[in-house]
């Protein structure tokens, strides 16, 4: 394979901006002064208009990547703590960021095991947050929204929701190499549920059993793959307990005029008619990329670790993308990004080195610019140099290892 030389990167980005006014709007994804693409080599930035700010949807989830890789313990684990004495059961938080529907069920089978069918009443605190429901818009999720989707999972008239979500995860389990006994659904009915701040069973001499999450750097890859919004929130949350965002633009020498951030998901906040959607420039995008990566390495980790890699081997919207361009497989690690009005990809081309990208498509046209993104990143390569492929081995993004998912306390 050619040896890549940024000497020949230098001098061909130009190609790519003629290949880039050409192709678009042959691509049908709306006007040419709505478009963005760069990319970062040791001699700077190269594109087409690397500093407009435009939408970014979900690419936003690359950068709530980055500010919890500069605040928080990749590594650490989070630890949900359940007490039970008798018919009633308090749930401890531990700030838990990914408490979706796969994990409430499995909380179910988990009681399910230990001979639990029913409870008179279940308490639960600030620190422990479920939601299930999928988001088109930012929403914060609360002690009363919390409430709301246990009432939905633990109440006996709801058996047809719990086998139609217990099916969808027995599929996801089994894709991420585990196996739920799809036939059977757990089931545990609960009279009342109340938000309480002080555990009502603390001295009572109550049995205490743990769920120990995956360590957050799986939960940053579940993230990212499968764009999962109410879990990037609640990571950028947890990361805003350290740092403000605004610091850490600081600290990173971003301007903040070059990137505006409402959200930690992507998603748009929505208040009537008015609207806000993340922000930032081409030239941003892919300078947060290029810190991530540095970032990552502090914590011992690569950028296929939390990013989704193409190829087919990862599920989310990768596995749908770059079909037609086959020597580019392994070869991208990147997110995505969809809203009404965008489609955007960012990430790394792995030449012989890691070469950050981004394209930024402001678009209704979402079909046409994914095929547009696909084609151009195939030139980029056909421009800059060969793919180098990695030797991905596949990471499971189910949010439990298999393992008991509740285990006795010492």
């Amino acid at each position: 394979m050619a040896l890549f030389s940024f000497t020949a990167l230098a001098q061909d980005y130009k190609g790519l901006n003629l290949d880039f006014k050409t192709l678009t709007p042959k691509a049908g994804v709306g006007q040419l002064s709505e478009q963005s693409y760069c990319f970062q080599d040791q001699n700077g930035v190269h594109g087409y208009q690397v500093d407009k700010l435009q939408r970014i949807a979900s690419v936003t989830k690359v950068i709530s990547t980055y500010f919890a890789s500069e605040t928080l313990d990749l590594k650490k684990y989070y630890e949900t703590k359940i007490y039970i004495i008798g018919d009633k059961i308090h749930i401890s938080g531990s700030q838990d960021p990914y408490f979706e529907e796969e994990k409430i069920l499995l909380l179910m089978q988990a009681l399910n095991e230990k001979g639990f069918k029913s409870f008179k009443s279940l308490t639960f605190d600030s620190k422990f947050k479920f939601f299930d429901i999928p988001l088109q818009a930012h929403q914060d999720v609360g002690v009363s929204e919390t409430k709301a989707r246990l009432i939905a999972y633990f109440n006996v008239k709801n058996q047809a929701l719990i086998k139609e979500k217990w099916t969808t995860i027995s599929r996801f389990a089994a894709e991420e190499g585990i196996n739920l006994d799809k036939a059977h659904p757990p089931g545990v009915t609960i009279s009342s549920i109340e938000y309480r701040e002080q555990n009502p069973l603390q001295d009572s001499s109550p049995e205490v059993f743990i769920h120990k999450s995956r360590p957050l750097h799986h939960l940053l890859k579940a993230m990212n793959v499968m764009s999962k919004n109410y879990l990037a929130q609640n990571i950028f949350i947890e990361a805003s307990q350290v740092k403000t965002f605004n610091n850490l633009l600081v600290e990173a020498g971003i301007n903040s005029e070059t990137i505006k951030i409402y959200t930690g998901s992507g998603l748009p906040i929505k208040n009537g008619q008015l609207r806000k959607d993340n922000l930032a420039s081409c030239r941003t995008v892919i300078k947060i990329v290029d810190l991530l990566i540095k970032s990552l390495a502090k914590h011992g980790l690569e950028l296929s670790d939390v990013l989704a890699v193409n190829g087919g081997k990862d599920l989310g919207s990768f596995r749908e993308r770059f079909l037609n361009y086959p020597e580019t497989h392994e070869a991208v690690i990147s997110k995505t990004g969809t809203l009404m009005h965008a489609s955007t990809l960012a990430g790394a081309l792995l030449m012989s080195d890691k070469i950050p990208f981004a394209i930024l498509n402001q678009t209704t046209n979402i079909k046409n610019a994914k095929k547009f993104q696909d084609r151009f990143v195939a030139r980029m390569f056909d421009q800059l140099g060969h793919p180098v492929p990695l030797d991905y081995q596949k990471i499971s993004i189910f949010p439990w290892e298999g393992e008991d998912f509740l285990v006795e306390a010492n």
